[in-house]
């Protein structure tokens, strides 16, 4: 079954009342909860069922070590490789085994992109500026060291947006179902392109062996290095999905990592605020991006 048929209302809407009664038996701190896995990065076999059940309902959970972690970047490993996810992103910052570490430099690539400064971020998913063939669909984000205020993230379940918008007017799925409807232009350093432009839909069904589609989405609110399509439908679109990712659902989400706390999700919308390190509570992040999703 296609639930992203524009044509296929019957099979959308059993789709839609799936994700809604998943929603409905929880409560909003349910959507918070802390599930408990070990200080290495393993899962034991209770939260990992519930890490799944999540995941498969929400597209995001939230996990706790039950003690600190002796080495973080080998538990992020650890707690990917669980749930699946192998196909790392190696991005321009990344280490040598494609995991990023966030943490605010000055002298160094990376100190002019927002990630690695204490400035908020805005709505986005990460990687939207990959190209097609790279497509970021799953993502572990871990904190060793929280900030000494602010850093608080807020999660949003692409599918809930999705359903919003169809829900307002179908065209404007169609409208950002268009894989010309948003253009990152190239990324030239001194003079040398590194990255070339890249043009996406937001919207994309993604096929998955043996399951029927998910939704895959691609987005950043960014006002600069965004070029979006201006014809009338598509600009609409737009002010009713930054309509709605500005307001206060059910579905948005925000929580402030504390140490040994993380995000396991299939690359949901998400934000950053500004945040004030200190000596001795300098913010220290760990990013794993995936091009496969979460195995349910």
């Amino acid at each position: 079954m296609n639930y992203f048929n524009l044509k296929d209302d019957a099979t959308y809407q059993r789709w839609v009342e799936s994700k809604l009664s998943a929603y409905q038996k929880r409560t909003s701190a349910d959507f918070k909860l802390l599930i408990d896995i070990d200080s290495d990065g393993h899962i034991p076999a209770e939260s990992l069922s519930i890490i799944k059940e999540q995941i498969n309902d929400y597209n995001f959970a939230l996990y706790k070590m039950s003690e600190s972690a002796e080495d973080h970047l080998s538990a992020v490993k650890n707690i990917g490789n669980q749930v699946g996810l192998k196909e790392l992103d190696k991005n321009l910052c990344a280490q040598e085994d494609r995991i990023t570490k966030l943490t605010v430099v000055d002298h160094q690539r990376g100190h002019s992109y927002i990630p690695y400064s204490n400035k908020a971020i805005g709505w986005h998913t990460d990687g939207y500026y990959n190209p097609l063939h790279q497509r970021v669909l799953a993502l572990v984000l871990h904190c060793e060291h929280s900030s000494e205020q602010g850093g608080v993230n807020e999660l949003l379940d692409p599918d809930m947006v999705y359903i919003h918008l169809r829900d307002q007017n179908p065209e404007f799925i169609e409208a950002l179902s268009n894989p010309g409807v948003m253009c990152i232009p190239e990324n030239i350093e001194d003079g040398v392109e590194i990255r070339p432009q890249t043009c996406t839909a937001v919207f994309m069904p993604e096929h998955v062996a043996e399951h029927d589609p998910v939704l895959a989405m691609r987005f950043s609110k960014r006002k600069h290095n965004i070029i979006w399509a201006d014809d009338v439908l598509t600009q609409d679109a737009l002010t009713c999905l930054f309509e709605y990712l500005e307001s206060d659902s059910l579905y948005h989400v925000k929580y402030r990592l504390n140490s040994g706390e993380g995000v396991i999700c299939n690359n949901v919308l998400h934000t950053r605020s500004a945040f004030t390190d200190s000596a001795e509570n300098k913010r220290v992040y760990y990013r794993a991006r995936y091009y496969n999703r979460i195995k349910i």
